[in-house]
């Protein structure tokens, strides 16, 4: 029999990565479906880990999962500060060992071998740097997986906060009518990136000026400057219930996204496009802030925050000042 040290010494192929923030039994599921799902592949069943970084949460009740799961391959880390989702990241895969790197959501489940479909496309094509299986939704005819925004066709729509659902719409009619079973995008949610860790480490990791969101459309931009293709496999299923953190407040949540997108925006937008595309985020809040106050006899308590969330935005020139370090 194998001892400890004969463990630790084995090739690890797939590093998976979770960031907490309050969402431990979430994890809980997650980490078993992992456990059951990798263990069952030959391939997988010895040579991957999964690392879980705390990302400051204010209930402490990581330890009671290490507790429970703490072993030679699931590693528990923990940082003094609220890193955000992108740092947080960074240093998990700072202690990563394996080869390929999978960024996963804490609210997934992977209960079907994804792993071994999605990494043999990367042993046989170095050209690709990003691949994203599909994460199921409850929405029929939409798919938010993946993406081609933020373009200027899709901003105008968002104009009445439809463009994310036109776009869901494109993608899923892509997934139907494509004869393959996977195709070409801009970015992959961020929900479930594989990575080769060579190609992350190349591009250092996530921007560190991202708090939380739009880090991952960010992350496939500039790998795909590099010359990789970014891949969505949508053949390859996860379950992500999505936006689990946001339901609890959706203040925090608006002021993210929107200050997160207006910096992709300043970042990756060059004149005269960068022009137009701001001041469309600008126009889409005051269209929000009239959405939300004919909605708020039906939806108060949320109008309200999605109302302030907005004002705030405007007072602070789109910058997320809450959650600086």
């Amino acid at each position: 029999m194998e001892d400890q040290e004969q463990i630790l010494q084995k090739t690890i192929i797939l590093s998976v990565i979770i960031i907490n923030y309050n969402l431990e039994e979430e994890i809980s599921d997650c980490l078993k479906s992992l456990i059951k799902t990798l263990s069952a592949i030959e391939k997988f069943s010895d040579s991957f880990e999964v690392i879980i970084l705390d990302n400051n949460s204010p209930n402490k009740k990581l330890p009671e999962l290490e507790r429970k799961f703490g072993t030679h391959y699931i590693h528990f880390f923990y940082s003094d500060i609220n890193l955000g989702f992108g740092k947080g990241c960074n240093l998990a895969a700072s202690k990563a060992k394996g080869k390929y790197l999978l960024f996963l959501n804490p609210d997934t489940i992977v209960s079907e071998d994804i792993f071994t479909p999605i990494i043999d496309i990367f042993e046989n094509d170095k050209t690709i740097g990003i691949i994203g299986p599909k994460q199921q939704t409850r929405k029929p005819f939409f798919d938010f997986s993946a993406g081609y925004s933020p373009n200027l066709f899709f901003e105008i729509f968002n104009l009445a906060g439809l463009g994310v659902f036109l776009e869901g719409l494109f993608i899923y009619a892509l997934t139907k009518l494509s004869s393959k079973d996977h195709f070409n995008v801009n970015w992959i949610l961020g929900a479930a990136i594989f990575i080769k860790k060579e190609i992350f480490e190349k591009v250092n990791g996530f921007d560190r000026d991202f708090f939380m969101f739009f880090e991952e459309v960010d992350l496939c931009k500039r790998v795909n400057a590099e010359g990789y293709r970014i891949i969505y496999h949508h053949t390859q299923k996860i379950h992500h219930i999505g936006s689990v953190s946001g339901k609890r407040n959706y203040f925090l949540y608006t002021v993210r996204t929107y200050a997160s997108k207006y910096l992709y925006l300043t970042k990756h937008f060059k004149f005269p496009l960068k022009q137009l595309m701001i001041p469309l985020l600008y126009f889409q809040m005051f269209t929000q802030i009239l959405i939300w106050l004919l909605l708020s006899p039906l939806y108060y308590s949320k109008s309200r925050q999605k109302i302030k969330s907005f004002l705030y935005l405007i007072k602070h020139r789109m910058r997320n000042e809450i959650d600086l370090n």
